[in-house]
């Protein structure tokens, strides 16, 4: 009867080990999916351009710049005048040179290429449009609305992703105090202190599996330690269950 009952209990200390050991593996994979979507949304930021250029009959383009930069919603990134715009759509397209006339110089718009000065939300194209619409000076405002979109979608992903990170690290932590509390109450704190090492063990062998098989990691250092601390704080939780 003492040997089934330490058979069983040495099978339910392998199951505990094993489950901590997904559980890291869980979280190494969802935090590096998380780094995933942060890495894109910083890509995909780079290329939320606008360019806005300025009516032939301005003569002050500076004025122009100033009132973009007013309306605290973009950043000038580039200031462009007629000539080296038309320098550069030589550069571009050679045979320009060849076929221009002396009037293709005045024809050519100055402009500015701004970039938002925080991070978009589903008003900005509106308010952004709206702002610099009410400036003199400004012929057409040219930007990729769908690159804006997407990089809005892919933001409020993140944020969604945070908060259900905290929910469930809070949870966690209520868990884990509570069973703090009803140890000592039973006066069992001290054996489970002494699993804490065995947990974190078997959670780092989680993250090793990862790792063996090189999956491709992008998560920070702390993440990963943060992984394992927590996958061997839910061994504690369930130790004695």
């Amino acid at each position: 009867m003492e040997k089934k009952e330490s058979v069983l209990k040495a099978v339910s200390t392998v199951i505990k080990f094993v489950g901590v050991a997904f559980f890291c593996i869980f979280f190494v994979l969802i935090i590096n999916h998380f780094y995933r979507i942060k890495e894109y949304a910083t890509a995909l930021s780079k290329n939320l351009n606008v360019a806005i250029f300025f009516d032939n009959n301005v003569r002050d383009n500076e004025n122009v710049v100033k009132a973009i930069e007013a309306t605290q919603l973009v950043s000038v990134r580039e200031h462009v005048n007629a000539s080296e715009a038309y320098a550069k759509a030589v550069k571009k397209n050679p045979i320009l040179k060849d076929v221009s006339v002396p009037d293709d110089l005045k024809a050519m718009q100055a402009y500015v290429v701004v970039v938002p000065k925080s991070i978009p939300d589903e008003d900005f194209i509106l308010k952004m449009r709206n702002s610099l619409e009410k400036i003199s000076g400004i012929d057409e405002v040219v930007f990729d609305a769908s690159a804006f979109e997407h990089y809005v979608k892919i933001e409020n992903l993140k944020l969604f992703c945070q908060k259900i990170s905290c929910i469930f690290v809070v949870l966690i932590l209520i868990l884990f105090i509570l069973k703090v509390v009803s140890s000592f109450l039973k006066g069992g704190l001290k054996e489970s202190a002494k699993n804490i090492f065995s947990y974190v063990i078997a959670s780092a062998f989680g993250f090793f599996a990862v790792w063996i098989v090189q999956y491709s990691l992008v998560i920070s250092g702390g993440a990963i330690l943060c992984s394992i601390f927590f996958a061997a704080i839910i061994g504690i939780i369930m130790d004695n269950i």
